[in-house]
């Protein structure tokens, strides 16, 4: 077989294009760390890092999502708080009003039961990240407003909570539709007769839509002078009933007398002792549920760990590995360059002698 010169040359050549490639990919596995640089260098492990990416990337922002759940309970827990300390503070209004007083000390606790309404309306309307806590799925508007044609506050949020994704298979709700926490429910410490003998009757009705809670006060027999009969939907509806029954009036202005006053004044105790007890168990709800989140985060966090490391045994090359294939490329690019030099200064002589 007859070699040629240009035969020669390509060879040559293409040695010569071989060992700079791969010189030039180990030099770039130990600048960059990785073993895989494109699809092809490995296919099965390239597909499979692709798998991991996917996973690592969806792990990642389901603990973006429970990092702002947790906000969100922590504010709420807040919120809640507050509204316990503050139903806490009506109840010893109650306490300290119940009797009839002199008009200075009757004015005193319709301002402070006053200033409790209002700080409850505010509570009620509380926003986290520019949306209402407890307008259940309509975030946009105020959980509660006050209509002045009726006196009272009304609800007009709905009953629907937000589910954050934890993964794939669970869910974790972040809100509290503001009528099951500022809505009281009746139990079963409802007295029926208040402290004269006079006999008290509550009856509620929930909207299945809203999830308010209606409740209706009748106070006294049909038939007598003193028979009263109101409703409240929330605590600030209880708070405003109050500041106005120590004015001897009804929310719209108008004129009950002493004896009605003080039979709202004792009627209503027992509801804010239920609005209080809802909220503390509100309060160990959302705690239960944030343990959930927390328990959930952690799962995640390990799941991800693991993830990033297997996925670095996937795609990271081996540096120690790496060095010695840099130093054996370049040892036999040198020993091509220099037979190459030999080969290529051979003349026909040469091959004749």
């Amino acid at each position: 077989m007859r070699i040629s010169s240009m035969m020669i040359y390509e060879q040559i050549k293409k040695g010569l294009q071989n060992s700079l490639e791969e010189l030039s990919r180990r030099n770039e596995e130990l600048a960059t760390g990785r073993r895989i640089l494109k699809p092809s260098d490995d296919i099965t492990s390239s597909s499979r890092a692709l798998g991991y990416k996917v996973e690592i990337s969806m792990k990642e922002q389901y603990l973006r999502n429970m990092a702002t759940g947790d906000l969100q309970f922590e504010f709420t827990d807040n919120v809640l708080k507050s509204l316990s300390d503050a139903l806490v503070e009506l109840r010893k209004l109650t306490i300290s009003g119940v009797n009839p007083q002199d008009e200075g000390a009757r004015l005193f606790n319709s301002q402070q039961a006053r200033l409790l309404r209002d700080h409850l309306y505010e509570l009620s309307n509380s926003r986290h990240l520019g949306r209402f806590i407890f307008s259940g799925m309509r975030t946009d508007r105020e959980a509660f407003v006050y209509n002045p044609l009726t006196y009272t506050y009304e609800y007009q949020g709905d009953s629907g909570e937000m589910g954050l994704p934890l993964n794939t298979n669970a869910t974790v709700s972040i809100n509290m539709p503001g009528s099951e926490v500022f809505s009281p429910v009746l139990r079963s410490g409802n007295p029926s007769v208040l402290s004269d003998g006079t006999s008290v009757t509550y009856t509620e009705s929930k909207d299945p839509l809203t999830g308010v809670n209606t409740i209706t006060i009748e106070i006294g027999d049909l038939m007598s002078a003193e028979h009263d009969v109101f409703t409240v939907t929330n605590i600030m509806d209880i708070a405003n009933r109050l500041s106005y029954a120590w004015q001897y009036e009804d929310i719209d202005g108008s004129f009950i007398g002493e004896t009605k006053a003080m039979h709202r004044i004792e009627a209503l105790q027992s509801l804010i002792d239920d609005a209080r007890t809802q909220v503390l168990e509100k309060q160990t709800e959302l705690a239960t549920r944030r343990q959930f989140l927390k328990g959930a985060e952690e799962r995640t966090r390990n799941l991800l760990n693991t993830l990033k490391n297997t996925l670095s045994l996937s795609e990271d090359a081996d540096l120690p590995e790496v060095a010695v294939e840099i130093q054996k490329a370049q040892t036999g690019l040198e020993a091509l360059r220099i037979s190459s030099i030999k080969l290529l200064s051979t003349s026909l002589l040469d091959f004749l002698k």
